[in-house]
C-alpha cells in the first residue's frame, strides 16, 4: 500500500474564538491520488494523541459547513476520497493542547 501525505494541519484544543465548530484553519485535499482506497488521519505534537477525537467539516461559502469526516481520531479510515478544497479541523475532544494533525491517502 502506498502513503501519500495530502496535509499537515495545527488544531486547537477547543473551537477558535468566536467559532462553534473550527479550530484549525483550512487545509486541501486536491492533491489525492487518483484510485485512492482511503483517507486517514495520524494526530501527532500531542501528549495523548489517541484519545483524541475531531470532526473535519468542508468550508462553504454560502450555507452550513458540512461534516466530512466525523468523530475521525489518530488511525481512522475512510473511503470517501474525494478531493476538497476547504476542510478544517472542527469539534475537537479530549485534547489539552493544540495538536497537529496529518492526512493522508492510501492506495
Amino acid at each position: 500500500m502506498d502513503k501519500q501525505l495530502l496535509a499537515t494541519v495545527v488544531s486547537e484544543a477547543k473551537p477558535e474564538s468566536g467559532q462553534l465548530h473550527r479550530s484549525s484553519g483550512n487545509f486541501s485535499t486536491d492533491s489525492i491520488t487518483p484510485g485512492a482506497l482511503y483517507v486517514t488521519f495520524e494526530v501527532v505534537d500531542s501528549p495523548n494523541p489517541d484519545a483524541i477525537h475531531f470532526d473535519v467539516m468542508r468550508d462553504k461559502s454560502v450555507g452550513f459547513d458540512p461534516i466530512e469526516y466525523k468523530n475521525a481520531y489518530s488511525g481512522f479510515q475512510s473511503n470517501n476520497v474525494e478531493p476538497f478544497r476547504s476542510l478544517y479541523i472542527a469539534n475537537p475532544e479530549n485534547a489539552s493542547a493544540p495538536f497537529t494533525v496529518n492526512v493522508y491517502s492510501i492506495s
